[in-house]
């Protein structure tokens, strides 16, 4: 009612009670005030570099120590949030509760799992790779697969329902029979050969056992960490082909490069497999694996010029680093799923 009145002079003052209320909510009301500002200042996050953050900045820059390509993503979605989640490692409290529902995060670390198992499974027994004629013998494994990592996961998060848990794995394993039948179309051309390949990783049993232990450095310059879902070799030429399977909706514009800085695992991904391999990547793809991304498969351009846009990626980020730009300019919608 005080901002509506016409006469500002009359209402001056009459708010002052608010910031006599308490310590907490005069600082709220005169954050918000300051962020409300068109210029940036230090209530807005890091905007510039000085004496107290220069040497702290100078540590978290690219070539200084690792970061995986999720955290690095962040800084698409603003700068702020890769500042909170990225460098001070911030994280949502855990509230523990009994599981109902699998919310996305656990089912896509369900879902990989099941999928790396069935290669390593597939592997052992000799019967890579999955082909249309072998594919009804390599569902049989699946099902083996899906209920010995769902029998693992029920352990750790104790559901709440048992028949709710039932039904989440059951829809679980119709998506991943949908997937191997996708897989069985490329047995003729491409064979798996790394799956869950991680880099400057801890290696455990969950791990590629290729795996490599150091960060990888990219362009002489950018120290990265992380793993791969897939990796397929070429069956005539030896080349690879790299897949980061997704277990959400294709929100994706194609033609597919990096998505102004939002998607950069085909890019990116691919020049560390060629760093640890020697081999060229001739492919890049995102994989969506299930109903709900309708088993679509986006492949990336990769070329000189999307190469030379993933560096470019990492060096606004570093530069970022470098000057003290991490303020909160959130893209659109951003705040809306950030946790």
């Amino acid at each position: 009612a005080l901002l509506d009145a016409g006469d500002p002079d009359a209402v001056r003052g009459h708010a002052q009670y608010i910031l006599r209320q308490n310590p907490a909510l005069r600082r709220s009301v005169t954050d918000r005030w300051a962020r409300a500002e068109k210029s940036w200042s230090h209530f807005d996050g890091i905007t510039r570099v000085n004496d107290r953050t220069r040497d702290a900045l100078a540590s978290q820059r690219l070539g200084r120590r690792p970061y995986s390509l999720s955290a690095l993503q962040r800084f698409a979605a603003c700068p702020y949030q890769f500042l909170l989640g990225a460098i001070y490692r911030l994280q949502p409290a855990e509230q523990p509760h009994p599981l109902q529902r699998l919310d996305p995060l656990t089912k896509g670390s369900l879902v990989h799992r099941m999928q790396a198992s069935f290669f390593r499974e597939l592997e052992r027994r000799g019967a890579l790779p999955v082909t249309r004629e072998s594919v009804d013998a390599a569902l049989v494994i699946l099902d083996e697969v899906v209920e010995a990592v769902a029998n693992e996961y029920r352990e750790d998060l104790v559901p709440a329902i048992d028949r709710v848990w039932r039904e989440e794995v059951g829809a679980i394993a119709r998506d991943l029979r949908g997937w191997a039948r996708n897989v069985s179309s490329d047995g003729v051309t491409w064979v798996p050969r790394y799956f869950e390949f991680s880099f400057g990783l801890p290696i455990d049993d969950d791990r590629d056992p290729r795996s490599v232990r150091d960060p990888v450095t990219i362009d002489n310059r950018f120290l990265l960490r992380g793993s791969i879902d897939l990796v397929d070799e070429h069956r005539q030429d030896g080349t690879l082909r790299v897949t980061d399977h997704k277990t959400g909706k294709d929100r994706t514009t194609p033609p597919l490069v990096i998505g102004g800085g939002a998607v950069l695992q085909p890019i990116l991904y691919s020049m560390v497999m060629e760093q640890v391999t020697g081999k060229t990547v001739v492919e890049s793809r995102l994989f969506f694996c299930t109903s709900a991304g309708g088993y679509t498969v986006q492949p990336a351009k990769l070329d000189a010029a999307s190469r030379r846009m993933g560096i470019e990626a990492l060096e606004i980020v570093d530069r970022a680093l470098e000057r003290g730009e991490l303020a909160a300019a959130p893209a659109e919608g951003a705040c809306a799923w950030c946790d």
